[in-house]
């Protein structure tokens, strides 16, 4: 008689993300996360053809939870502005999930956060008029001067470094895309 079901893809994607929580993603490996779980590696490959699956799911669930949640809400009018508060705040509220996401790696040649910054940064961008019709290095360029500075005080922030006020965080960004706004791209 076939036994019945009771593990699912679900439960094991929930005990990846607490796994990378405690960890690290880099840890994350079949051995590791069934072990976690207390069960054998089976169920795992049950669900998924390989841990690389597992994992590609397992970000893309955060990345959609990110977008949906943590992204899209409305703190500012200038759209690069308002992500780089949410990504700052989500750093202060979720210094675990944010440490795991941005300042891991998750192992091998994983670009999926780039991927998924630039695309959010690009879809945000695209329908303000200040930034619609800049050529694709000048985006790129304010995507990684903003994202440097945010991240700076996300990481400065979450550590109790500093506590500077918001107006004193959006004066910043506004200085930076000032000067990337500013800046004579030379292509190559």
């Amino acid at each position: 008689m076939a036994r019945n079901k009771t593990i699912f893809k679900e439960d094991i994607l929930n005990a990846a993300e607490r796994f990378i929580l405690e960890k690290s993603p880099r840890e994350l490996t079949a051995r590791a996360l069934s072990k976690y779980m207390k069960i054998s590696t089976q169920p795992l490959y049950a669900e998924f053809e390989n841990m690389a699956e597992l994992k590609n799911e397992l970000f893309s669930h955060i990345y959609y939870r990110l977008q949906t949640e943590v992204f899209n809400k409305k703190t500012h009018d200038d759209p690069i502005i308002n992500l780089s508060l949410n990504y700052i705040n989500f750093a202060q509220e979720n210094p675990k999930l944010f440490r795991a996401i941005y300042l891991e790696k998750h192992g091998g040649e994983d670009n999926s956060i780039n991927e998924f910054s630039y695309n959010i940064f690009r879809s945000l961008i695209k329908d303000t008029p200040s930034y619609a019709n800049l050529p694709e290095q000048q985006i790129n360029s304010l995507l990684t001067g903003t994202w440097i500075v945010s991240t700076g005080f996300a990481n400065l922030i979450a550590s109790d470094t500093i506590n500077p006020s918001q107006s004193e965080i959006v004066s910043f960004l506004q200085d930076a895309i000032h000067d990337v706004l500013k800046m004579r791209i030379i292509k190559p």
